[in-house]
């Protein structure tokens, strides 16, 4: 069935386009902010008399899906500041554009939407715009691999109101557009998508996409927060929710300028284990593994990770706790890596902690340790940690109790009592199916209900040929709030 060429399809969902300059009645979701709905009109921005032009509703749609030498790499749609005519909001919008071909590109007629507004890109023409000697005015041709950035035609107002005037710093060179609207779109709103379109003298076969126009179902667009923009990860990669990411920046945004995932470093320590589980005894060789894992975006390069017994307790490798120091290899984006040191058993129960001493953009998955006990008499369990917090940050949320038993026969109770001798829990009551397991308590009661912090004792109870051993161990649990 042929493509009505004054429809758009965004989110699933059709809009039709009017006359040029014509909003019809229902379309203005500046009061209502809301995403479009099926049969609601577009404005366009055209000032001319003429129909919109036949076919460029079809381009726009089969667009959706075609390549782009010009991509959209960042969105600002919600500045800070208040909403309102005049204000921040209203103002301080913003599409960057980045050209990621050999060739100058013309963005004149260009076309910008986000779903209920088809707006033309135009020249900036304001030079009263802040450091505009740095900046390329009076033109909308974009040069090779260089940024763009479309603002609301009223950034420089002069009757701006609410503060944060001309708020952002835009990287040298940065070619400097607007639109044919005194808004991006129809206001730019939170869950709002936004596509770019070429114009005819492109033949609209240039097309790039902001928030999965679509896909109605995923979870962008969204607010990254007040005065924060999307930033796009890999300027040559998909519209796709792993493709996008809250500018981190501490200004909240880069606008022309290269976007903060470029130099997004994150190693995660996501293991750490022996690679014995057998008790050894104090000054035999323990062998740890630490699993890293580069979660940024940018190569990893020149790290360094320490592994130490923490015998005083301050989680930091200090002098006689064994440090061991490892250089780490280069890791490219989602590479993990397992490095191995050797340590030596010590002879009262400590922490082994695995700690990355180059810093990074994410610094609480920086840190693991796990609970070694000498042996010596051979205990029934032992705890991986000697304190926990379940809170829910997925970073020692749980406590493992590592059970050794003479034989997989008899009867296993782990319970958890507090200081007062009430039972808290019971992790594990029965016939074990092997002599060596692993329970794990969460921080909840039997009953369901969040224990609180405190110190509590785990006790284990094995019956078996009518004699019964029991042990006990503490264990601190710790609650942020």
């Amino acid at each position: 069935m042929r493509q009505n060429p004054h429809e758009l399809q965004v989110k699933g969902q059709v809009l039709r386009l009017g006359r040029p300059g014509w909003l019809r009645p229902g379309s203005d979701r500046c009061t209502t902010g809301r995403r479009s709905y099926l049969g609601r009109t577009a404005r366009v921005d055209n000032p001319a008399d003429a129909d919109y032009p036949p076919g460029v509703g079809t381009a726009l749609l089969l667009a959706l899906t075609c390549a782009s030498r010009v991509v959209i790499t960042e969105v600002m749609a919600n500045p800070t500041g208040k909403t309102g005519v005049h204000y921040p909001e209203d103002r301080n919008e913003f599409v960057e554009l980045c050209n990621t071909s050999d060739t100058v590109i013309d963005l004149l007629d260009w076309v910008l939407t986000d779903g209920d507004a088809v707006d033309y890109i135009r020249a900036w023409n304001d030079s009263s715009i802040l450091r505009a000697e740095s900046l390329r005015l009076y033109t909308t041709w974009l040069e090779p691999h260089c940024y763009a950035v479309v603002l609301d035609p009223e950034y420089t107002d002069t009757a701006a109101l609410g503060g944060y005037e001309q708020p952002y710093r835009f990287g040298p060179g940065t070619l400097i557009l607007t639109l044919g609207n005194t808004t991006i779109g129809d206001e730019l709103q939170n869950n709002d998508p936004v596509t770019l379109v070429s114009s005819s003298t492109y033949g609209f076969a240039d097309t790039s996409t902001f928030g999965t126009p679509r896909d109605a179902t995923d979870s962008i667009p969204r607010d990254a927060g007040d005065g924060i923009s999307w930033e796009r990860i890999d300027a040559l990669g998909p519209d796709t929710v792993s493709n996008w990411m809250a500018c981190r920046d501490s200004a909240g945004c880069t606008p022309g300028a290269a976007n903060s995932s470029t130099s997004y470093l994150d190693l995660a320590l996501t293991g750490l284990s022996l690679t014995d589980s057998t008790t050894r005894n104090p000054g035999e060789p323990l062998f740890a593994v630490v699993n890293v894992s580069n979660c940024g975006w940018t190569p990893a390069d020149n790290w360094t990770l320490s592994v130490f017994l923490d015998r005083n307790g301050n989680a930091l490798p200090d002098p006689g706790e064994n440090d061991t120091t490892l250089w780490g290899p280069s890791l490219s984006r989602g590479q993990e890596t397992a490095m191995q040191a050797g340590l030596v058993c010590p002879s009262v129960t400590s922490d082994l902690c695995a700690r990355l001493l180059s810093p990074d953009a994410d610094t609480t998955n920086n840190f693991l340790r796990l609970t070694v006990t000498p042996g010596g008499a051979q205990r029934l369990f032992d705890l991986n940690l000697s304190s926990f917090s379940p809170d829910g940050d997925g970073f020692e949320d749980s406590l493992a109790v590592i059970y050794r038993l003479p034989e997989a026969k008899g009867t296993l109770k782990v319970m958890v009592f507090d200081l007062g001798g009430r039972q808290v829990a019971t992790l594990f009551s029965g016939r074990p199916s092997e002599p060596r397991g692993t329970v794990c308590w969460n921080g909840f009661s039997s009953s369901g209900a969040r224990a609180p912090t405190g110190i509590y004792a785990v006790c284990v109870e094995y019956r078996y040929s009518g004699t019964t051993r029991a042990e006990k161990l503490p264990v601190v649990l710790l609650r942020k709030q």
